[in-house]
Order: structure tokens, then sequence, then C-alpha cells
């Protein structure tokens, strides 16, 4: 198989043929005659592998000894603020924050066996960084070591893979704790590494910085004395400076934080001050007193812990200058020592395409300098570091499988990444992914589900400044993408309306749908308008997310403007809109009705081409698409209930997983070239489109590039249609789908943190937080005070967090057939609640509510095995507080 030999030769990563035998053993052996076009009917998935998804199980661990760090990458810098990646070792690398706007994290082209989008090459938008990963780029130096003082000897160990015995990485983003062992010495380190995120906090989880929290155990019966240096390279103006660039380090004291910045001495020129990469770069110890160096020398020995160089620091480019920091210790016998550090940076200058008026960065709405943000941070770090931790903590503390909650939730670092920025108006504005295809594109994000949840805030602002705002059209179109792209994508709008519905119920109140509704009619009444015949099913040609102008009624988009439209019709409901509110539900009810009569084949749904234009253009047609149902995927992120028969809706994805999944991709891309490699031979996935009715020509008459999209595996639909299986009970198929991605990019062959498509850390990854939704059957609506959970995965003993419009906690029930005991815990913000259903097992009869230890009057109704409840008044949960319902 060509691309396996050459994926193999060209990345070197033995590890996949370690996969590739690991895949044999969950799965198979096939024969020849058991796979219909390549994909095994039957996908002989070991029992014993399919029970362990389900299994709570433990956190990620990557290991020097198994050679599992080289590619990790977390990102650790704020939201908003560029790319800086935890490696494996513990240091920081990549360093994409001095605005260069590059296509990918390393932009690259590798040479490939076959043709794809533009030649034989795969290109950072064709998953260069997939096949090749990147690793050790850095423009900067950066580090810590740690001077042991023990039984009268010294020792020396850095932050390097070589000067340990073992480190162990845990990848439990947004902080990662990583372990330093070492066999002659009875000294455990362990590091902390995180930016300050905070879920709803858009300004906290947006500092330019990263933070460093060390703790020491001192496993001997004596006493022990520590010093830990870290240090930073000063590049500032790392392009731009001229050829007698000076640069210069400081110390910045205040009270007893002392920071050194690094800058660069202007040069007379005030063109200086709007380059890119014009700005400041800082390290601190938050220690209490600690010491601070200008100009550290290299290399770094015990000598280097003695330095005293605390004065103004001046040289030219081509001489390497770099800040230090250092704090000592004394560790008691069998005692642990915490310290603190912080690095941070401040790149203001971001400005992208020329027709986009905004500039700078968000963050310096509040903050001068890299040396503010230290301040900052330094000031508030008892709450930065406690909210922090506390997320982190409510998390993973649930009974979903540890890899399924770390899958789910890791995508969500691409708003820590140069996919995603903010604009000092306030304005976000995104690429696909790194550096491609730009203007926050509504057919790419409107996948994503994870900001949406965790930072509502950001999405309303957006819908409301851009999309309702400079986008909207007097027609009710929307430009797909901003200001730089004056055109519409179909589902982009339609799937924009969703988002408005779901921003609206992570709002507090109806003050965002009052002021936006007249512009929400007007956008659905266009999107209706696309109907041209008038039977609720979209069939005007328009763009969509795989690049193409489809003719005829196709499934996928038919669907997804039905949904949207019943969302507006939710919202015209709560606006007492009546006539609008008609309006959508006949649209809704004939395009429903109509999809299942025409475009449902018995098996799936498909395109049925346009009566004139026949199959003459690229198109889906009689193929098994994968996001045919995705507009009633889409309603159960939002509560709207049914938009397609449950029974068809059921066949639809049943069909996907039998004739769309593979345990192995090989046998399917080796007959079928052109796409580009998200999956390779012994890695599974879930195929774009595939031929089950063997056509000759099954994707029309007139072939163009786009066909190759067809034959991927891109992540971000593979989570929308296993978020959209787990909704409708199709558990264990929903987890696999989601496992096989997750070994995809297991640390052994590529960064866990960085799934690609167009490009790295590709938006429509975050679709990935619609599985951890529907898996915990997760109902939110802020304005009308209600929430609901019908946990998926264990439901007899089930615990997981929420988010709400001003507040997060966890959830937890116990049921069995003839009780349900369920608890709502606030740990941050305050939830304010009118109603609550829960799902039991038993018809109800009797219902007690507690807030704390007060009994809460309230009446319920049982619908089906529903039981809602309502409260007499409202409930208001602040941090701490539980409600405890028993039905």
């Amino acid at each position: 198989m060509m691309q396996r030999r050459l994926f193999l030769k060209t990345s070197g990563i033995f590890a996949a043929g370690i996969y590739a035998s690991r895949a044999r053993a969950i799965a198979g052996p096939f024969m020849p005659g058991e796979l219909v076009h390549n994909i095994p009917v039957d996908k002989k998935l070991d029992p014993q592998w399919i029970r362990s998804l389900f299994q709570r199980g433990s956190v990620s661990k990557y290991f020097k000894s198994k050679n599992e760090l080289n590619f990790i990458g977390m990102p650790v810098g704020g939201i908003n603020t560029g790319t800086v990646y935890l490696g494996g070792d513990g240091r920081l690398w990549l360093w994409d924050i001095f605005n260069s706007q590059q296509e990918g994290i390393d932009p690259k082209a590798v040479n490939w066996g076959t043709e794809l989008h533009a030649g034989k090459k795969v290109r950072s938008r064709d998953g260069s960084a997939y096949v090749q990963p990147a690793r050790d780029i850095r423009p900067l130096d950066q580090g810590f070591a740690f001077k042991i003082q023990l039984g009268g000897k010294t020792y020396l160990k850095k932050m390097l893979e070589e000067d340990w015995d073992e480190i162990v990485f845990e990848a439990t983003y947004p902080m990662a704790s990583i372990r330093y062992i070492s066999k002659d010495l009875p000294v455990e380190i362990t590091a902390n590494v995180y930016s300050p995120f905070i879920p709803l906090d858009e300004k906290n989880s947006g500092l330019p910085c990263t933070i460093y929290s060390f703790s020491i155990l001192n496993k001997s019966a004596m006493p022990l004395s520590l010093s830990i240096l870290g240090w930073l390279e000063n590049k500032v103006s790392i392009k731009s400076a001229e050829p007698n660039a000076i640069r210069k380090n400081e110390v910045i004291t205040s009270g007893k934080l002392k920071t050194v910045q690094g800058s660069i001495k202007l040069n007379g020129s005030l063109l200086q001050l709007q380059e890119p990469d014009f700005g400041t770069l800082a390290i601190a110890s938050l220690n209490g007193s600690s010491k601070a160096i200008t100009d550290l020398n290299f290399p770094i020995n015990l000598a280097s812990f003695d330095q005293q160089h605390q004065e103004i620091t001046e040289k030219s480019k081509d001489q390497q200058l770099t800040a230090a920091v250092r704090a000592d210790f004394k560790i008691k016998p069998s005692s642990k020592a915490e310290a603190h550090f912080s690095i941070a940076w401040h790149f203001a200058n971001l400005k992208l395409n020329q027709a986009i008026q905004d500039r700078g960065r968000y963050y310096s709405n509040w903050f001068a300098s890299a040396s503010d943000v230290v301040a900052y941070v330094h000031q508030n770090f008892s709450s930065l570091s406690r909210d922090s931790h506390l997320w982190k903590k409510t998390w993973f503390d649930s009974s979903l499988p540890w890899w399924f909650l770390e899958r789910t939730f890791s995508n969500i670092s691409t708003m820590a990444t140069t996919t995603a920025h903010r604009f000092r108006s306030g304005r976000f504005y995104a690429w696909e992914g790194v550096g491609c295809c730009e203007g926050t594109c509504t057919h790419v994000w409107q996948y994503a589900q994870a900001v949406g949840r965790l930072f509502p805030g950001i999405e309303r602002d957006t819908r409301e400044r851009i999309d309702l705002g400079l986008s909207l059209q007097e027609d009710g179109m929307i430009w797909y993408r901003g200001e730089v792209v004056k055109t519409a994508a179909i589902d982009g709008q339609a799937g924009t309306i969703l988002r408005i519905y779901r921003e609206h119920q992570m709002s507090r109140d109806k003050q965002f749908l009052n002021r936006n509704w007249e512009k929400i009619k007007l956008a659905t009444a266009w999107v209706i308008a696309q109907d041209k015949n008038q039977d609720g099913m979209e069939d005007t040609p328009i763009e969509n997310t795989l690049d193409a102008v489809w003719d005829g009624e196709i499934a996928w988009l038919v669907g997804l403007c039905i949904a949207a439209v019943k969302a507006a019709g939710a919202m015209a409901a709560e606006m007492d809109d009546t006539r609008f509110r008609k309006v959508c539900d006949e649209y809704v009810a004939k395009g429903t009705k109509n999809m299942e009569e025409k475009l449902f084949n018995g098996e799936y749904f498909i395109h049925r081409p346009d009566e004139i234009k026949g199959r003459e253009k690229l198109g889906s047609y009689n193929t098994c698409h994968i996001d045919q149902v995705y507009g009633q995927s889409w309603a159960h992120q939002v509560a709207l209930g049914r938009i397609i028969d449950k029974g068809k809706a059921l066949k639809a994805l049943q069909s996907l997983w039998k004739y769309n999944f593979t345990p192995d991709v090989g046998p399917y891309i080796k007959e079928r070239t052109g796409g580009r490699p998200y999956a390779l031979a012994g890695e599974g996935g879930l195929v774009m489109n595939t031929n089950p009715k063997n056509e000759a020509r099954p994707y029309g008459d007139k072939i163009t590039w786009q066909l190759g999209y067809f034959h991927e595996c891109m992540s971000g639909f593979e989570h929308q249609v296993a978020s959209h299986m787990m909704a409708e009970g199709m558990i264990e198929e929903a987890l696999v789908i989601t496992r096989m991605i997750h070994d995809r990019y297991h640390a052994a062959k590529r960064n866990p943190f960085n799934e690609i498509e167009c490009s790295d850390h590709y938006a429509r990854a975050m679709a990935s937080y619609g599985t951890f939704i529907t898996a915990c059957g997760f109902e939110y609506h802020g304005p009308k005070g209600h929430m609901a959970f019908d946990p998926k995965l264990n439901p007899a003993k089930f615990k997981a967090p929420f988010t709400a419009a001003a507040a997060w906690g966890s959830y937890e029930q116990e049921k069995d057939a003839q009780n349900l005991m369920a608890k709502l815990q606030v740990h941050y913000g305050e939830l304010s609640l009118n109603s609550f259903s829960v799902v039991t097992k038993h018809q109800v009869s009797d219902l007690e509510v507690k807030l704390g230890d007060k009994l809460i009057p309230a009446m319920f109704s049982n619908d089906g095995n529903r039981c809602n409840i309502r409260f007499s008044s409202a409930i208001n949960l602040g941090p701490g507080q539980i409600l405890t319902i028993k039905v």
C-alpha cells in the first residue's frame, strides 16, 4: 500500500507499525470477500476491546520510556493569544505568537505517492503535520534547571529528556501534569503547566501567559536545598529586526515581584512600532523573594545558579540575550515545596485581511507589556490558580471514561492557537485551521459546539456583531466569511440560525433574542426562500462546506435547513410572533414529510438530482454521505426534538456504520486515491462518502478536485456523527468512532492536541464537544431557567460536569427500577432554575426537592419516562450549593 509505505518513509514513526498490528488485534481478520467497496460490513471488533471503551479507566499518560513524548504540543497560552506548545519534556516550543499568520504550524510540503488536490505533495492544508508531525520548532530558548543539594551531594537536572530516567506526561487539557523521575535521586518533581482557563471568563482565560507550578517532594530522610532556575530568550522582532538592532533585558520590580522583561530598542522609525513581531517577552518567579538575571550565560551548569546580573543588558540581534529568574527552597524530609513561575508575551500588532478594519489584540485593552501581564497574574494568582484547578477537577470528576473526556474536550485548545484571534475591538475572528481559509467561515465553525458552551459570550458577540451585523444583507443573506467573501453558504446560514438559538439558550435572559429578533426572522426567511418549488426542501445551488455548488435536493442541506427553520419557530414562540411561527411550522412540516418520502431510499438519505441538469455536476447522489442527517444531529444539541422520524434517522446512521466505518482505512484508500491523508493504513475511521450501490459514476458526470474529499476521514464530521449516534442510543458505535480518532492522535504517532483537516487545529473538530453533550443528554435554556439530563452512559450511577449561562458545576444521579436521586452542585457562578427534567425507569408518584437542607415546593408531571419538575418559584444556586431531587 503506497500511502502506508510512504508514511513510514517520510515520517520515520516506527509506532505506526505497532499501531497497525494493534488494529488487527482489535478487529478482523477480514477476507477479501467480506469487504464491500473495501469496507467490512461486519466490523469484527474484539468484544473485550469494546467493553474497555465503557470503563472509567484513568488519565492518559505518555512516557519517555515508550518514546511517546516527541510530538506532544499542548497549547498552553490563553485563548486568542497565539500558539505556545508545551512539549512532552515540559519545555515550551513552536512560539507562534509573533503575528506571522503562516499556514500551518510547520509550513511545509511532503512528497506523496499519489495526486492530491495540488499535485503529489501534502501541504499544510492537506495534512503534512499528520504524515510528518512537527517537533522541536524552537525559535527561542526556554527551560528550567534544578539544583538539588542533599546529603552532601549536589545534583543538576535540566528539563530535558536525557536528564531523567522517566518522564510521565498526563494529558489533561487545559492543565498538564509532568512528573520527572530519577532513580538515583530521592526527589520527585511534578510540573503543572497551564494558562488560566476558566469557562465563562473570557478575559482571564485569554491571558498571554503560561504558568509553571512545580511540586517538589523530598522522599528522603534528610533535608534538602533546592534552587530552580528558569530562563527565556529575548527574540522580540524575531523577523523584522534590522541588522544593527539592539535587544534589551531589564528587571521590573513591583513589591517582591521581580520580572525580567525583554524588548527591542527603537530605531528612530515609527514603522518599527507597527511591525507584527514588535512587542515584549517576560519571565518571573511568583515565589516572594527571588533572583532576577538579565543576561544568563550558557551552557547551563552549577555555576549558572550563582550568576548575579540584574543591570539592564543590551545586545545586538546576533548575540543571544536570555533572561532568567531563580527561586530557592529548603525542604524538610518527606515534605513538599511549591514553586510558581510565569512566562508572558505581548505582541499586540495583529493585522489580518486588508478588508478588515479591526486591528490589535484583545489583551491589549488591559496590558501594555508582557511585564503587565506577569504583574496581573502575580496579583491574582490565588483566584486564577484556584478557578483553573477547580475547572480541571470538575471536568474530570466524572463517571464518563477518562479517554472520552480527554478527546471530547481537548479540541477546545484550538482557541489557544493561531486558528483563533480576537481583535482589540472585541471582535472574534478565525481561520478554519491555522493560517488557512479565513473569515470565521460559517459552514465550518457551525460544527464547533465547544465554544458556545464554554465561552458563550464570545459566540453571542459574534452572532450579533458579525452574522447579524456587518454580514447581514437587506434580503437576509449572511456573508459566510464576513467582509472578505461577500457571498452565501447555505449550510453556513442554516447552521448560524441554529447557533443563534443555542446562544439564546446559553443566555441569562431574553435580551439577546429581543435585540436581534427581526434580523433573525430576515435571515430565516432567506433560507426559506431558497426552496424554489416550495416543498420544504431547499434546492437552490449555493456554496456548501465541501467547497462546491451542488444542484438538486440534497438530504444533508435539506435537513439542516429544516432544523434551522424549526429553531426559528421555537424563537418565534418565545417572542409571541404567531404569524412567523406559523410560517416556520408549515415549512418544517412540508420539509420533513417530503424529505422522508423523497430522499430516503430505505437505507439512507440521498441527493436527488436536479430534474433538468441531472448528474451533470459533482454531488453525493445515491452514495452514503456522512452528513445526511446532520439537521437531526444539530436538533439534539439544542433540544429541538425530532425533525426526521427516529426509525429513519437510526437506519441512516446504521448505514453509515455499515458502509462508511472501517477499522482499517488501508484497503479503501489504496483503491480510491486523491483524498488527503487524515487517516492512514492501519487506522480506523468513518469515510465521508461511499458507494454501496456500486454505481459506475456515483459522484456525477463532471468530476472536479473536490471528489478527493469523499475518500477522506475528516474528524470534525466524524465527531458530528458520533454525537448523533450517542443521542439516538447507538452508544457503542459512537464510542468506537470517537476512540478511533483518539487512537489516530496517540502521542506515539503525532500530536494528541492537533486534529487536522484543512490545516492544523481545525475548528470543525470542536464538534467533539457535542458528543459529550449527547452522552449527558444535557438540555439547558437559560431564559426559561430549564435544565435536563438523560445520561446515555451508565445512567444508573452517573456524574458529569455542566456549563450554563453564568455558572458551571457537577450533576450526578443514581437510579434503579423504583427510584432516582439527582444532585446538582454549582462550583462557579450563579445558576437560576425554574424547572428540571430527569429520565426514570418508573412512573413517578412522589417528589422531594431540597436546596441544601431546605425543602423546596415543586410540582411534577410524567411524560413517558421523563419526569418534568417545576419549582414554585425560581431557585438560585451559588458556589457550593446543592440541589437534591428524589423521585
